[in-house]
């Protein structure tokens, strides 16, 4: 029986007591050591499917998405500092930190609808939903980017297509300024 350096002579006689088998005291037991080497595996093995399905979620849409954003946050800065009082380092960061926030809402879609297709593969049921809510989210986030960006570019003096207006859920009041419908 191989009992560590570190055991003191009281731990030792309650393993001897014991006949020798307390299993996280002997090297390769069945005790403590290997319940925690099993859950480091599960975990490294869950970690990496998650993350590949994460991986799997940044698509085409996620691309169109960033770019929509990193437009809407140049033509914000734009804005402030050609019509509005000039550029505020406040709302420059308030701005990055509101993107930055999405990309956890991504991230939040992303796990539930893992967690929707784990759940609903281990009750065998077969409910294809892989990528569904993620592009859900994405177009949703894709139009508020893009109402933001279609009114920038009206605050900045740029003529704006009817189309894109309209696309974009603007309308004209009765005093003929843009509003949201």
């Amino acid at each position: 029986m191989l009992i560590p350096a570190g055991i003191t002579k009281r731990s030792r006689s309650i393993s001897e007591r014991m006949g020798g088998n307390t299993g996280c005291l002997r090297k390769g037991g069945n005790g403590v050591h290997s319940l925690t080497r099993a859950f480091e595996t599960k975990t490294l093995i869950g970690g990496v499917v998650v993350i590949s399905y994460i991986a799997n979620s940044l698509g085409e849409v996620f691309i169109v998405w960033a770019a929509f954003m990193i437009i809407d946050y140049i033509t914000g800065i734009l804005c402030g500092l050609i019509k509005n009082s000039g550029y505020s380092y406040k709302k420059a960061v308030r701005g990055i930190i509101k993107k930055l926030m999405f990309f956890i809402l991504i991230l939040v879609t992303i796990l539930v609808e893992f967690l929707i297709s784990f759940v609903t593969r281990q009750a065998g049921l077969v409910l294809k939903i892989e990528g569904a809510l993620t592009t859900a989210m994405y177009v949703y986030l894709i139009g508020t980017e893009g109402l933001s960006k279609i009114q920038n570019l009206i605050i900045l003096g740029l003529p704006v297509p009817p189309f894109m207006i309209k696309l974009f859920g603007l309308i004209r009041d009765e005093s003929g300024n843009l509003i949201k419908k």
